[in-house]
């Protein structure tokens, strides 16, 4: 009988101590049978499928089949058109969570959740996912800084609308784009302040990794790299070794190389006469620079060159402007400087992709600018039109009054 409950004792304990995975039981309604659910782990690029499944009578479920040493960020993907080969012409849906070894369930409906691509509206909140406690504090999180995002996204929607499209045709209302700009500077000064405050009070949670990851893409050259590696510092041993801390560091020795207060890289690039040249033989000592970074190919690059223009008839006395093509084809770059009439200085790096621009600067995308205070160290990043406009205006002050 003692062997008996010995027995019976041993097995409750190894059945309690059995690794648990995740499960996500689906309701969908309106989704039709045979459209398709998939999971990845978005952690890292490229991501990883996790399980996929086939819609039945408007459910699903999905199932892991090792424990997750941390929560996962994931994407739950909805293939409504799972026999259309080509993917640029599928209907998908998606919704981004943290999964955990728990029993969640999704519920939305079909004609309501969210799109995979971008699109005007924000959907989240017409999805419902429980169970998941790492899911629940990324909600706390989001709910707290509701009201901010929400006046942040009415703004830069305002912006697209009273100064952006009207710069496309050349009307350039600077004086009002300027002003919505500096409300959303300050909302997005709030903004950060919430994730700094969160990530440190929650410095043990994969939550924060995200926060941190998404803030360091956010704040191009506003951190310095005491910042950065502050921010770096502060996350707790335990979290070292998810696969998402990776990402991060990534992410954060990218920063580094153009973070607020670093000297500019000097690299060798060709300029209009075919001569290969030093970017330091174009930046002017003791004055105020820009690097914008563009390609004749790229339609927002020839976008902002008529803004740009405008900047250089104002400022360009005060305000020294290099632009720096990532043409690899000679006559493609010659030709659009001469088409946008582009009178400030003007160099190239033929390498593109694989040249020095993307390497010493990490310019992943372009248009992209840089701008450099007297000492030639870097005062901010990644600013356009009005934008650009408000760092000139506080930099040169009285001497920007053309604007």
């Amino acid at each position: 009988m003692k062997l008996l409950y010995f027995i019976v004792l041993t097995g409750l304990c190894m059945a309690c101590h059995q690794p648990r995975v995740y499960r996500i039981n689906g309701s969908l309604p309106g989704a039709l049978d045979g459209y398709v659910v998939k999971l990845y782990n978005i952690d890292t690029y490229p991501d990883v499928l996790l399980d996929s499944t086939v819609i039945k009578d408007e459910k699903f479920q999905l199932e892991g089949t090792r424990t997750f040493e941390y929560p996962k960020y994931c994407r739950l993907v909805v293939d409504m058109t799972p026999d259309e080969p080509d993917q640029r012409k599928k209907t998908l849906k998606a919704y981004r969570f943290f999964a955990d070894n728990t029993a969640m369930e999704f519920q939305c409906q079909m004609d309501s959740m969210p799109a995979y691509y971008w699109e005007a509206v924000n959907k989240e909140h017409n999805v419902t996912l429980t169970g998941s406690p790492t899911q629940d504090l990324y909600q706390a999180y989001k709910t707290s800084v509701q009201e901010l995002s929400e006046r942040y996204t009415a703004l830069r929607n305002e912006y697209l609308e009273v100064y952006h499209v009207p710069a496309l045709d050349g009307i350039l209302n600077t004086e009002k784009g300027m002003k919505i700009v500096r409300e959303m500077n300050m909302l997005k000064a709030q903004l950060n302040k919430a994730a700094f405050e969160f990530i440190k009070a929650h410095n043990n949670s994969v939550v924060s990794l995200l926060l941190a990851n998404n803030l360091l893409n956010s704040t191009q050259s506003e951190m310095t790299v005491e910042e950065i590696d502050g921010l770096m510092n502060g996350f707790a041993p335990a979290l070292q070794n998810a696969s998402m801390m990776g990402e991060v560091k990534k992410t954060a020795e990218r920063m580094r190389c153009v973070a607020r207060g670093v000297t500019y890289h000097d690299i060798v690039l060709k300029n209009l006469k075919g001569e290969n040249v030093r970017l330091s033989e174009y930046v002017k000592p003791g004055a105020y620079n820009m690097l914008e970074f563009w390609a004749s190919w790229c339609s927002p690059c020839r976008g902002e060159i008529p803004h740009l223009r405008h900047l250089y008839e104002v400022c360009g006395k005060d305000f020294n402007m290099i632009s720096v093509s990532i043409d690899e084809r000679d006559t493609d770059w010659k030709k659009a400087v001469q088409e946008e009439g582009m009178q400030w200085h003007q160099l190239c790096d033929q390498k593109g992709r694989k040249g020095p621009v993307a390497i010493e600067y990490q310019v992943s995308g372009v248009p992209y600018c840089i701008v450099l205070d007297p000492e030639g160290k870097i005062v901010c990043g990644g600013v356009r039109g009005a934008e650009l406009d408000v760092v000139v205006q506080d930099l040169l002050g009285e001497k920007a009054k053309g604007l």
